[in-house]
Order: C-alpha cells, then sequence, then structure tokens
C-alpha cells in the first residue's frame, strides 16, 4: 500500500490553515510519502467524519490540526485501525495535546517520533478521548459561544467558570444521582478537562481507568473552594467532590444532554467505558 497522509484541519482557524500548508509540504518533500490528502473541516460532524473515513482507508498518518474537538472526530475514524494518530495544537483547550506534553506546532517536524497505543473511552458507541459529561460540562459550553473562543481563547473557560459561579442559577442543570443532585457528573479518561483543569491526575492513557467526578449541589463559596483545589491538583482530596476510578461508569439522567469532549451528541443516563488499544498515537520519542 502507498504511503498516504492525511491532513485535517480546523478550516475556521486562519494558524491550522497556514499550519496545513507547511505540513503538506513537510511530507511531500522530507518524509518521501506518495501522497497527501488535505481535508478542511465543515460545519457538519457527520459530513467530516464520512471524508476521513474515505481518505483513511489507504493511509498511513492522520494528522489533525486543531482542537480537541477535531481530535475527537479522527480518533473515532482511525480507532481499531492501524492509522497513527498525529496532533498538532490549535485549539481553545488542547486538553489531548496538553497531556501529551504537545504544545510546539512544529513538533512533528522537527523531533524523532515513537508509537503510543492508547485507550478510549465509549459512551453509547461513541468514542472521546478526553472526557464525558453533562450539568456543568454543558452548562459551561453554553457560558462559552463561538464568539467568546475566538476572542479570548483559553481565557474563555475561566470567564465561563466565573459566569457559572457568579450568575444566575438558572444557568445550572440539576442531574439527578441516587438520592440527592448533582450540579455535575464527569468521567475524564485523561488528566485535563476545560482547557487544563486537572481532573485525573493519576490518568494513564494506555491502561485506560476512568475518573469520575460527581459534582453535588452546594453553596457558591463551597463551589469555588473545590475549584481551587481542583486546579491546585488535589481532585482526589476534595471532600466536596465525589471522586471514583474505575473500568465503567453510569453517569446523566433523563432529562439532560451529556457531552462529550466539548460537543453535545445525546441524552442521558449513558454508560461510560473503555476500549483498550484502541487507537496508535504519535509522540516525541522518549516521551513514552
Amino acid at each position: 500500500m502507498p504511503d498516504t497522509v492525511v491532513i485535517y484541519f480546523n478550516a475556521l482557524s486562519s494558524r491550522a490553515r497556514r499550519f496545513a500548508r507547511h505540513y503538506e509540504t513537510y511530507f511531500l518533500n522530507h518524509e518521501n510519502v506518495d501522497s497527501v490528502v488535505v481535508l478542511a473541516s465543515s460545519a457538519s460532524r457527520h459530513h467530516d467524519l464520512e471524508l476521513l473515513r474515505r481518505a483513511c482507508k489507504t493511509a498511513n498518518e492522520c494528522v489533525v490540526i486543531g482542537g480537541d474537538g477535531s481530535v475527537n472526530i479522527a480518533a473515532n475514524v482511525v480507532v481499531k485501525t492501524p492509522v497513527k494518530l498525529t496532533v498538532i495544537p490549535v485549539g481553545t483547550g488542547n486538553d489531548f495535546a496538553r497531556d501529551h506534553g504537545l504544545s510546539n506546532w512544529r513538533w512533528r517536524m522537527r523531533t524523532p517520533i515513537t508509537t503510543s497505543t492508547e485507550c478510549l473511552g465509549v459512551a453509547n458507541g461513541c468514542y472521546f478521548v478526553n472526557h464525558v459529561g453533562t450539568g456543568l460540562s454543558v452548562d459551561l459550553m453554553n457560558l462559552q459561544p463561538a464568539w467568546l473562543k475566538q476572542s479570548a481563547g483559553r481565557l474563555s473557560y475561566s470567564i465561563a467558570l466565573l459566569r457559572y459561579l457568579f450568575g444566575s442559577f438558572n444557568h445550572r442543570s440539576r442531574v439527578h444521582h441516587e438520592q440527592h443532585w448533582d450540579d455535575g457528573q464527569i468521567v475524564a479518561l485523561g488528566r485535563y478537562i476545560g482547557g487544563g483543569i486537572p481532573v485525573h491526575p493519576n490518568a494513564n492513557r494506555s491502561k485506560g481507568v476512568l475518573a469520575r467526578i460527581g459534582i453535588p449541589q452546594m453553596q457558591r463559596w463551597q463551589q469555588f473552594n473545590a475549584l481551587l483545589r481542583v486546579v491546585q491538583n488535589k481532585v482526589e482530596h476534595t471532600p466536596a467532590l465525589e471522586f471514583s476510578t474505575a473500568k465503567q461508569f453510569s453517569i446523566g439522567d433523563s432529562e439532560h444532554p451529556v457531552e462529550l469532549d466539548g460537543d453535545i451528541h445525546f441524552q442521558g443516563p449513558v454508560s461510560v467505558s473503555v476500549l483498550t488499544e484502541a487507537i496508535y498515537v504519535t509522540v516525541p520519542a522518549g516521551q513514552r
């Protein structure tokens, strides 16, 4: 089979478009590949999935130039295939890239690489690379519109959190859990969510142990103190939160939507599990 590289980039980002051109030139001139297929994202997730599936049938590597949403789409295509996933971070949160120590957009051009075999999370048949959540994480999405992301970048997560903590309670969901109500429920596969908030400090993508973080209803000051402890890498030792690890969880209720990696997908409740040896990820040699 000929060596083919697929480059999938976020069409809304001028940086991503520029980086895609640089990488197309790099692969053709320095990697001795037979062909490079460059695909721009569209407004339709379904459309992008179909385009990527067709292109990746004959590909050896899929280079994603974008944020966590773009990585999620590509991961749902290359899962359980020999196609390697390479991530060039050009997003707002970049939690997947941060978890792999990737920051400079030129890293794939300059660094010797190796391949890491990793797990994916699964919720209702859909795969996720970072987390699945309901309640608070969906509320924050609604408080972080596209214009805020584009104008404030990563700072938009902090702005949305402040709007949530000190804004109207009408913005908050109440998710049923056993005998009480939660403001939010999150299951994380990777270490970070929301642009670098460490919710699963001991995450190992090769082993795929999930962390569940339940956020019970509480006063504003209690939530603020809990958030400070989480940011300080103390999520496991924050009494106000419910933290546990396992290979499988159930979250959500029938009244609230569930999001995967920052995109709303379906109504809860959902069963969340792990698919082992799901994808091959290129990382700098010696890192893993």
